[in-house]
């Protein structure tokens, strides 16, 4: 058995979708925006998915990432703190 919901010919096809779209990826030179993953939904087990390039977003710097996850932290920690002492 190839997978829990998808057969092997299409974990294959899903495969080989990745590869061609990092391929065309650094051709067109977009390595700074994301690749999402999407699946039709449909009830065929032979049914695989794609990749597509969102050009309409970019990956952030390593900076920015930093500034991102430590004022994601700070919100989590203060939403946390409320929790505890029962204010939310």
């Amino acid at each position: 058995m190839a997978g829990k919901f998808l057969r092997r010919g299409a974990i294959i096809d899903t495969i080989k979708s990745e590869q061609r779209t990092n391929a065309v990826q650094k051709r067109e030179g977009l390595t700074q925006h994301p690749v999402t993953i999407t699946s039709c939904g449909c009830p065929d087990p032979n049914c695989g998915c794609w990749h597509t390039i969102r050009t309409d977003r970019t990956i952030p710097t390593p900076e920015q990432a930093v500034e991102r996850l430590a004022k994601d932290k700070k919100a989590r920690n203060t939403v946390n703190a409320r929790r505890e002492r029962g204010d939310a």
